[in-house]
């Protein structure tokens, strides 16, 4: 199948170039460009969802999974137009899942959950969104979970893999 724009499309192998950006064989994305053999390809990030890296690459390198539904060309439109399309790196991910964390900074926004610098948690899952993590602290007396909450990874330091 001849690959067109907008096509949603998966890396069928690994390329060195891409794998030291963090796009690896599986990952997906869609096309946004096509010259001649290449493919400038926006790959989403499995890892941090909502991140994501814009790249050239040949278009044997890619298969076809499914055709972007008509509504969201726009917005593709849009995203081509934008600075948006220099980024060509996934953010590398900070912690993994069950990573001892300590939170480093004092925010409303989680002392509204009763969770406060210095308190430590565990990552639950294995990806992040936006650079948030789940992660739930639980007071070391009781062992009772007291906030299970998103946090910034900015806001968490790693004690223990």
């Amino acid at each position: 199948m001849k690959l067109k724009m907008y096509d949603n499309v998966k890396l069928n192998i690994e390329v060195k170039d891409l794998a030291e950006r963090g796009v690896h064989k599986g990952c997906t994305g869609i096309i946004l460009e096509i010259k001649a053999d290449d493919c400038f390809v926006r790959f989403r990030n499995r890892k941090n969802i909502g991140d994501y890296a814009c790249v050239n690459i040949n278009g044997k390198y890619l298969e076809f999974y499914r055709h972007e539904q008509e509504e969201n060309i726009p917005n593709w439109e849009r995203f081509k137009n934008s600075n948006k399309i220099k980024k060509d790196s996934f953010i590398p991910q900070k912690f993994i899942e069950f990573d001892l964390v300590e939170l480093i900074a004092e925010k409303e926004k989680y002392a509204n959950y009763g969770v406060h610098k210095g308190m430590q948690g565990v990552v639950m899952e294995d990806y992040c969104i936006d650079s948030e993590y789940y992660v739930i602290f639980t007071d070391e007396s009781t062992a009772e979970d007291i906030a299970d909450i998103s946090v910034h990874e900015d806001d968490l330091i790693l004690i223990k893999r």
